[in-house]
């Protein structure tokens, strides 16, 4: 028979994933790649902002997780706007696939995913799609009742399509991010993506993107 420190340990931890793991995200170019490495049963909505390299983007995302969280599908749609350059819509798709977490503290996953820019006037400069393959590691801690945080970190590799017909290129990144238990319903996304810098010319991702969000967990409060 369990132990009542155990049992109490489970709850703790189940108190976790229900509390945290709010976000939802989507591979959408210009915005930071921010994949928890735990899946929140049910659907997520969420309102995005980001900034890199000098564009800033504003998106809206969802996620649906099974009861089981044993896979995860996120999207979204949204602008990116630059000074002196045409608004483009930016959108994405993305496949998460949790390999531990449901009952642990800690979690790991592998993700991929597809992100788009649509718009003409696209030259070689110009990220026209982007695919991303990566694996997350994550920590999770409940406390105060309906609080709680998240902390996560992924290595990333992307191949990104360029416009104007140039060929492909490839690029290694990475991501950290954040998420914060407000309510049993509400959460916070802060994160960061970052490598190497790169010639405008090139097209790869290039310096650091931030990005934040506020989502909603429907049902989240039953």
């Amino acid at each position: 028979m369990p132990s009542l420190t155990n049992s109490a340990a489970a709850c703790l931890l189940l108190s976790a994933a229900a509390l945290l793991n709010r976000s939802a995200s989507a591979q959408m170019p210009g915005t930071p790649l921010l994949q928890n490495a735990f899946a929140n049963p049910g659907i997520t909505a969420a309102v995005d902002i980001a900034s890199l390299g000098g564009a800033s983007s504003y998106a809206a995302a969802g996620a649906w997780a099974p009861g089981s969280a044993r896979f995860q599908f996120s999207g979204g749609v949204g602008a990116r706007t630059r000074t002196g350059a045409a608004t483009r819509t930016v959108y994405g798709l993305r496949l998460n696939l949790p390999l531990l977490g449901a009952t642990s503290s800690f979690g790991a996953s592998l993700f991929a995913g597809y992100g788009g820019v649509s718009g003409g006037g696209m030259d070689s400069s110009t990220t026209r799609s982007l695919i991303p393959v990566g694996a997350t590691l994550g920590y999770r801690l409940a406390f105060g009742g309906n609080h709680g945080l998240s902390i996560y970190g992924s290595p990333i590799y992307e191949s990104v399509g360029r416009g104007g017909g140039a060929s492909s290129v490839s690029v290694f990144r990475g991501a950290v991010g954040l998420d914060i238990g407000i309510t049993s319903s509400i959460g916070a996304t802060l994160g960061l993506e970052f490598g190497s810098s790169a010639s405008a010319e090139s097209g790869k991702p290039s310096g650091t993107a931030f990005g934040a969000a506020l989502s909603y967990a429907i049902g989240g409060g039953r």
